[in-house]
């Protein structure tokens, strides 16, 4: 059903779209080229068609939006207008020491100045397009959440709007680019190819915003093999490389490509906190197929999915008792949308997953004992019926690292010289998250970066 949702939604804001000319209309020259309809390629679309040149934007799917889409909390930002109007406070320094602490210090400071120092008119952006937001808590003054309604939803709807408003600036959906053309060192357009053929866009400058690796396992385990046989659980189709591919092919230099947010409770285009499987006592433990367990369920979620990876058919089922179901909502929600199975008896649901009962049964009394071979310092009990089972397909989440940019955004080559002509944005863009990311400074980062982009390519 989620699945139908968001197509008819996606369909619905592609219709709001009326600047796609029709095939015997189409002129293939522009000032500026963008490849991606996400947040990232919206934006700078938007912010180069400002400057009065001709744009093109290049979708490959049927409908804009990518990943921005499907974005449900927030933006991160700091010393904005709702923080302001609130009294809560989340300062640009404190926005800075989070994120750069969070990547282990591995993002490009200078990078993240820029962000943080632009998120308040980024926000404040957003509210003149009629995004109204909130501070989500005083416990969480970082997040700015949707006054209501879905988060990603409402920015790509606001996005198509004001693209709406300048008559030089048209999409191509059902366009997808298949490389970069360099004339003389320089990037001046891109090949793509749609439903009439293939055919070459010449522009004085491109701004890939193709976005991550998410949709495309084999490229995830070629820059970090601890993630072979991952999921695509938690992405749209359109997210595959492509820009890094075309990028690469134009010898740009990369960053971070070995980090990926992954989370290894996931199914059915959700994700599950993990403290349902690593709270003191209130959790629940993971099994594989052949119902024993296999690693320490506090660990890192990045190990612990990594470790799921390597079972059976790369997926684990999490086990929990109704103690564990009635403490936390992400067990509700699991169990819920996750299609999880439920049983009087752990025989009785381990009959209802496949898994044999005797083997599932030893493994959590073995569990209940204390006895632990994985060194999980916060054992819980699997003790009170009925019982539960959510079978979990660990996914990534966010592709960290991506194309290395200097602070306009233009992409950097091998030798660490410019590619001129060459701009990126968004999730295919480098630097900014090293090996951790703070959430809602992705759809934040395709605002300002976005801007950035759009903006220099159209000088």
């Amino acid at each position: 059903m989620k699945k139908i949702i968001l197509g008819l939604l996606l369909i619905s804001l592609a219709f709001m779209f009326t600047g796609c000319a029709p095939q015997d209309n189409k002129k293939n020259e522009a000032d500026v080229l963008i490849v991606g309809g996400g947040g990232a390629g919206l934006v700078a679309a938007i912010e180069a068609a400002k400057t009065g040149k001709k744009v093109i934007l290049v979708e490959k799917m049927p409908a804009l939006g990518g990943n921005t889409i499907i974005s449900a909390t927030g933006i991160t930002a700091s010393d904005t207008i709702y923080h302001q109007e609130s009294g809560i406070s989340f300062t640009k320094e404190d926005h800075y020491q989070r994120t750069m602490t969070t990547s282990k210090n591995l993002a490009n400071g200078d990078l993240v100045r820029i962000l943080v120092d632009e998120s308040a008119s980024a926000v404040l952006w957003l509210k003149e397009l009629g995004v109204n937001l909130k501070v989500r808590s005083e416990a969480e003054p970082f997040w700015l959440v949707p006054v209501e309604g879905h988060y990603g939803a409402q920015l790509v709807a606001a996005y198509i709007q004001e693209a709406n408003k300048y008559s030089n600036l048209e999409i191509r959906l059902n366009t997808k680019a298949n490389k970069l053309i360099v004339e003389n060192g320089v990037v001046v357009g891109a090949e793509v190819t749609d439903n009439d053929g293939t055919y070459n866009i010449s522009s004085k400058a491109v701004v890939l915003a193709t976005g991550g690796l998410n949709n495309n396992p084999e490229m995830i385990a070629y820059y970090n093999a601890k993630y072979a046989n991952i999921h695509t659980q938690m992405t749209t189709p359109g997210a595959t490389g492509d820009g890094i591919t075309m990028a690469l092919e134009v010898n740009a230099e990369l960053v971070d490509m070995e980090f990926f947010q992954v989370r290894p409770l996931s199914s059915n285009g959700n994700w599950y906190h993990e403290r349902i499987i690593s709270t003191e006592d209130l959790s629940g433990i993971l099994i594989n197929k052949e119902g024993v367990r296999f690693t320490n369920e506090t660990a890192a979620p990045r190990t612990v999915a990594s470790e799921i990876l390597k079972q059976s058919d790369a997926l684990a089922y999490i086990i929990f008792d109704q103690r564990v179901y009635d403490a936390h909502a992400d067990a509700k929600k699991a169990f819920t949308i996750g299609r999880g199975e439920k049983a009087d008896t752990l025989a009785a649901l381990a009959a209802l997953i496949g898994v044999d009962a005797a083997t599932l049964e030893a493994t959590v009394t073995s569990y209940n004992e204390g006895e632990d071979a994985f060194n999980r310092t916060a054992l819980g009990k699997v003790i009170e019926g009925p019982f539960y089972a959510v079978k979990t397909l660990p996914s990534n989440h966010y592709t960290m690292g991506g194309l290395k940019v200097n602070e306009l955004a233009q992409v950097i080559n091998k030798s660490g010289q410019v590619i001129p002509g060459l701009y990126a944005a968004g999730e295919v863009m480098g630097g900014l998250y090293g090996d951790g990311r703070v959430a809602g400074n992705n759809t934040l980062d395709d605002i300002v970066f976005g801007k950035i982009a759009g903006f220099n390519a159209a000088q």
